[in-house]
């Protein structure tokens, strides 16, 4: 691989993290409301995101993976602006009984990720009411990962961390993250 085909990607990379920290700093400073729906949201997507990635594509389950990404919407909108009690635990259980409902392969496996996801959102908030500047640590430990994960493996290469879920994933990447994240954290 020659030196401009291995960096062809920064740029684009460089332009949407600046972008993304604006947003995402904004958002973790503002808190409340605003974080929160940010929050719905971007979790919302990832259980659109899971459901359609993790079934065949069919219109009627894709239309299918859409509405579990509203119910997982709604779920966090009601967990986080609502006082449900042990109510808001079954809203987060929904999205993932959801993606039982539709036929696939490994339907067990990827309800858990689905509540894992539901719940990772609502911890979210839990931690970042505990204030910004523990949320922004989080955040600088996962910054860290990924961009010395990205670096040292594009300097270095090597052999393949897991090909078929990250095909450009390197061993030397994937311990350079692990090495920044424990530095920052």
């Amino acid at each position: 691989m020659t030196s401009a085909a291995r960096w062809a990607d920064l740029k684009v990379r460089v332009v949407s993290a600046a972008v993304l920290v604006v947003l995402g700093f904004v958002e973790i400073w503002l808190g409340g409301t605003w974080f929160r729906a940010a929050v719905a949201v971007i979790f919302a997507t990832m259980i659109w995101e899971l459901a359609g990635l993790t079934n065949p594509q069919r219109p009627e389950r894709a239309q299918a993976a859409v509405r579990l990404g509203l119910a997982g919407l709604a779920a966090l909108c009601l967990w986080f602006f609502s006082d449900l009690g042990w109510l808001g635990w079954v809203l987060l259980l929904l999205p993932a009984l959801g993606l039982v409902a539709i036929p696939r392969r490994d339907a067990g496996v990827v309800a858990g990720y689905g509540l894992a996801l539901m719940l990772a959102g609502a911890g979210f908030i839990d931690l970042r009411d505990q204030g910004a500047w523990v949320f922004l640590w989080l955040v600088a430990v996962v910054v860290a990962s990924d961009t010395m994960g990205y670096f040292v493996g594009r300097l270095i290469g090597g052999p393949k961390f897991w090909p078929q879920i990250s095909p450009k994933k390197t061993w030397s990447g994937t311990v350079a993250g692990w090495l920044g994240a424990g530095l920052v954290g």
